[in-house]
């Protein structure tokens, strides 16, 4: 294994007791990329949601790790019977991160390969950039996936069945589908969509409406904010453009 792929091996072990708790945090389901739900509430009698696919990969790392530490200190197969501890996961990962048999190994390529797959489905739980977000689903109806996008993009591609989209047109099945379930949001949220789609809208316009009883609230947020279908809102836009 050559310098360079040996350093990045090693830098993967390195950062992982700082990776490992940060997807500790992310276990709250609540969790997302600014902080927690500023209106979420912990009842002391009901726990807290996890996800259940970051259990899963934590499991999957404490696989990884425990199997490249027997590979580098073979440690009996039986530690109980001869009094040796089994070390905590940040420990394993600090001896084999000083460990300088470990670009000696036979198979040290496919080690190298796992590490990076490791370190790669880490990552998109820990580091999504914040520029990116929901913007519909697939257009494929035999996928319909949920697409995400950079602010800004031109278009986007599916990760599951291959296709790329205009981001426009995405937004466009997005309106429809919210506009056909009667989904409700604020006032500013109902303008922005509108406007994503092509249309003039702010939220001013749609307060305005409220007060002059050509718009009526569908109900109300956690925050006690009114909030406005979708549907009602897109209906006045077309109403005063006809005009």
């Amino acid at each position: 294994m050559c310098d360079k792929c040996e350093n990045t091996l090693r830098g993967w072990i390195h950062d992982y007791p700082i990776w490992i708790h940060a997807l500790r945090e992310f276990l709250d389901s609540t969790a997302h990329y600014g902080g927690h739900q500023p209106g979420r509430v912990n009842l002391p009698s009901a726990p807290t949601p996890i996800r259940l696919s970051v259990v899963d990969h934590l499991q999957e790392i404490e696989d990884a790790v425990t199997a490249l530490w027997c590979r580098l200190y073979a440690p009996p197969a039986m530690p109980w019977a001869t009094s040796i501890a089994v070390p905590p996961i940040v420990d394993k990962l600090k001896a084999c991160w000083s460990c300088q048999r470990l670009n000696r190994l036979p198979d040290i390529g496919l080690i190298w390969h796992d590490w990076q797959r490791l370190a790669r489905k880490t990552m998109s739980i820990i580091d999504v950039p914040p520029s990116r977000h929901g913007i519909g689903r697939c257009l494929n109806p035999l996928c319909g996936v949920e697409l995400s996008a950079e602010v800004g993009a031109v278009s986007v591609d599916c990760p599951v069945c291959g296709n790329t989209y205009r981001v426009v047109d995405v937004r466009l099945g997005f309106l429809r589908e919210c506009i056909e379930s009667g989904r409700a949001f604020t006032a500013g949220e109902c303008a922005e969509l509108l406007r994503e789609c092509g249309f003039q809208c702010n939220a001013n316009t749609i307060r305005s409406w409220r007060k002059r009883g050509r718009l009526q609230p569908a109900g109300e947020n956690e925050k006690g904010r009114p909030l406005y279908r979708l549907s009602d809102v897109h209906r006045q836009v077309l109403r005063r453009d006809s005009i």
